[in-house]
């Protein structure tokens, strides 16, 4: 059972060990989906490159690496120039507060990086003082969720039976927030951002749960809202939703979470209620054990009464040629 100085060193073990191999087995399993395509990418790629080139033969090798190297850090401002876009820059107010949400919220596309010291230094203060404050507001954002949740709990959808009104209303909980937060986000992220619903909601996971690979990113590619101002608006909106997100998918997280140390202490407390089970069960039948020696014991003793031990002159009998090691004599009753 938990403790209230936390849980003991060989629990932290266990669970150590559990992560690990969990781990390895995520290891495997992802070199195992991605290695393959991604050598085919890069082959395709390899091959591509080849025959730009050798279409291209005036091109010096040196100068299009350059090129290549100077398109990947502003890749987005490159394509919009080739393209003759009118390019805006990141760092305008609605650009910067959305670099800061995912400071705040540890999300961390990486497509937006301060490239300044200056810039650097005033984004570790900023997230030092930061992160605290958002996690603080995210959850108290959580205990409202949870109240409201706790309402909905508490509808009779079934009244005649409270096992199934239970269940329902927890599937109700369940969808209206995949409803809010995941399925209507991913329609619109879908159709704004030209994404098949599959990957808008890859995005909306991994933008809520935090990870943020940045590969997908909503309110910042080029979408198809066209002007200026509605897709300033889509952006805050975009951000706003992320903050509710995170709280409720951290709810859900913690929830589920709890679930899991339940079952755990639930396991140790059978294990140990059937190990204290067996040890009580070995103690019996010792002491059963040792009742039956101290009557044998007491019947030995009584037989023996009135006779004496000693020890025999010659310990071989010479008609058997047998051992004696002690030979039992009547004492005289008189």
């Amino acid at each position: 059972m938990m403790t209230s100085d936390g849980p003991g060193w060989k629990r932290m073990v266990v669970l150590f060990v559990l992560v690990v191999v969990y781990l390895c087995v995520g290891a495997a399993i992802f070199s195992h989906i991605e290695g393959d395509p991604e050598i085919e990418r890069r082959l395709q790629l390899e091959a591509f490159l080849k025959n730009f080139i050798g279409n291209h033969s005036c091109l010096d090798h040196e100068d299009l690496i350059g090129v290549l190297r100077e398109v990947n850090q502003e890749f987005t401002f490159a394509l919009n120039t080739l393209r003759n876009r009118t390019v805006y820059t990141q760092w305008d107010f609605t650009g910067a507060f959305s670099f800061v949400v995912t400071v705040v919220t540890t999300i961390g596309y990486g497509n937006l990086a301060p490239r300044t010291y200056p810039g650097k230094v005033a984004l570790v203060v900023y997230a030092l003082i930061g992160i605290p404050i958002t996690l603080i507001m995210l959850n108290y954002l959580g205990q409202l969720l949870t109240r409201l949740s706790t309402r909905v709990n508490k509808c009779r959808l079934c009244s005649t039976k409270p096992l199934v009104n239970k269940v329902l209303n927890m599937v109700l909980i369940v969808m209206l927030g995949l409803t809010i937060l995941f399925i209507l986000p991913a329609s619109a992220f879908s159709y704004f951002e030209d994404w098949t619903v599959l990957e808008a909601l890859y995005y909306c996971f991994v933008t809520l749960s935090t990870i943020g690979f940045g590969d997908y990113i909503a309110a910042m590619s080029e979408n198809s809202l066209g002007t200026r101002g509605l897709e300033d608006v889509y952006r805050v909106v975009t951000y706003v939703w992320i903050l509710f997100g995170l709280a409720y998918l951290s709810l859900l997280i913690n929830y589920i979470s709890n679930v899991f140390i339940k079952k755990a202490e639930e396991m140790e407390r059978l294990t140990k209620e059937k190990l204290e089970a067996e040890v009580s069960r070995l103690q019996q039948e010792l002491s059963k054990t040792g009742k039956s020696v101290y009557k044998t014991a007491a019947n030995v003793k009584s037989s023996v009464k009135g006779k004496v031990w000693e020890a025999p002159s010659n310990g071989i009998d010479q008609e058997t040629g047998s051992v004696t090691l002690l030979r039992i004599a009547q004492l005289d009753e008189s």
